[in-house]
């Protein structure tokens, strides 16, 4: 499995909690970075309890980055795993040495071309390849073989690699059509932005850094794995998952056999974390970056998964999307207009109106939704809830007011 990650600098999303992420559907709450949860005694927990525990740390600490988190988690529990890492930040001018090891000299001595891999990629069963599209030709042709067959060829014999899932950053989007093959071979693609809600900021810069304490042996893992294998698929999902590779199709966005068959995988991930036993057409709303191209893809990926998987999801989206355009609105017109036009207060007062109508269609479907959705919802009030008291701030900042009560 391959996770890709796109940010505004290098390792953006995995070196650092403070990265970024255009996803802004799951807000954790500031108070959550604070209290990062304590783990539970090793001894009384399942190999479920236990990723689950990590989840959740995981969650706290890195702010907005809920999908990235259980997007990580999953594709390791669609395959196998292992506990060797591997870590480079590729430029320009690396090397095939640098990320498969260097050329033995008792080889060349016996007329052979053999690599010592030790410590090296061919050996990792979990790597992280920073600014992964600076790659030479050279490193590009072995790293398709490695996590396409999980095969290195070394001197020429194909060696099987133990690599489970590999996770690429990069500052710009792959350009050409080699680079265009290399980024399909990664399952799942995070577009990565800045933190996007104030309360989450201010708690960021201010805050420790994280401490994760939950851990996982690779027993744990292998039996994890064991049990998301025997999670069944409904026909449902796959009646749900037909529906939306044709409606995908008519607009456009085509994804591969073999990614829509990983992403079946992906699913049944999805629904072990949730604690079911059977995946079904909700779990496929968590298949939104296994499926996109292009960024600019993903909100019609995101609004057809929703129609076909959980109708309640994509009326939620709606919502989000509409509160996110009003305290566009509000922002722009801080920015034209001076602190004492009469404009302010108007928007003021519309943007109130409009995430106090928000709230309130959320608050009627979160009484509408199963058990799986609600934590959904609730984190879209959270984030209404959030955004109204950002733009109350602004705007009655900038004329010289007392803040505006939040709904």
């Amino acid at each position: 499995m391959g996770i890709m990650g796109w940010g505004d600098r290098p390792g953006a999303d995995f070196d650092n909690p403070y990265g970024e992420d255009d996803d802004k559907d799951n807000v954790p709450r500031p108070e959550a970075r604070e209290e990062v949860p304590q783990k539970v005694p090793e001894t009384i927990l399942t190999p479920r309890e236990k990723i689950q525990d990590l989840r959740e740390q995981l969650s706290a600490a890195f702010f907005e980055r809920r999908d990235v988190v259980d997007g990580s988690i999953a594709a390791a529990l669609a395959g196998a795993f292992g506990g060797t890492y591997f870590e480079w930040l590729l430029t320009k001018f690396s090397t095939p040495e640098e990320v498969f090891g260097p050329i033995s000299l008792r080889a060349l001595e016996e007329d052979r071309h053999a690599r010592l891999t030790t410590g090296k990629l061919p050996e990792a069963h979990f790597a992280l390849i920073d600014e992964v599209f600076k790659a030479s030709s050279a490193i590009l042709n072995n790293l398709l073989a490695v996590m396409n067959e999980r095969v290195f060829h070394n001197d020429g014999a194909p060696t099987p690699c133990p690599l489970i899932t590999a996770f690429g950053a990069s500052n710009e989007l792959p350009e050409g059509r080699d680079l265009e093959a290399f980024c399909d071979r990664f399952l799942l693609r995070f577009n990565v932005g800045y933190l996007l809600q104030a309360q989450n900021f201010r708690a960021a810069v201010v805050a420790p850094e994280p401490r994760i304490t939950a851990h996982l042996t690779l027993d744990d893992l292998r039996a994890a794995q064991a049990e998301v294998a025997r999670v069944e698929v409904s026909d449902d999902l796959v009646e749900a998952l037909v529906k939306a590779r044709d409606d995908l199709r008519i607009e456009g966005i085509v994804a591969s056999d073999r990614r829509w068959k990983r992403a079946v995988a992906l699913a049944k991930a999805s629904a072990w974390l949730a604690g079911e036993d059977r995946a079904t057409p909700h779990d496929l709303t968590f298949l939104v970056d296994c499926l996109w191209r292009e960024p600019k893809e993903r909100p019609k990926i995101t609004q057809i998964l929703g129609k076909v998987a959980d109708p309640a999801a994509a009326k939620v989206q709606e919502i989000l999307e509409a509160a996110r355009e009003s305290m566009q609105k509000a922002q722009a017109i801080k920015k034209e207009k001076a602190p004492d036009d009469d404009a302010y207060t108007a928007q003021a007062h519309k943007s109130a109106k409009e995430f106090a109508q928000q709230k309130t269609k959320l608050e009627e479907l979160r009484s509408q939704v199963g058990a799986r959705s609600r934590g959904m919802v609730a984190d879209a009030i959270r984030e209404v809830q959030a955004m109204h008291a950002e733009v109350a701030r602004s705007i009655t900042e900038g004329l010289g007011v007392g803040t505006m009560r939040s709904v």
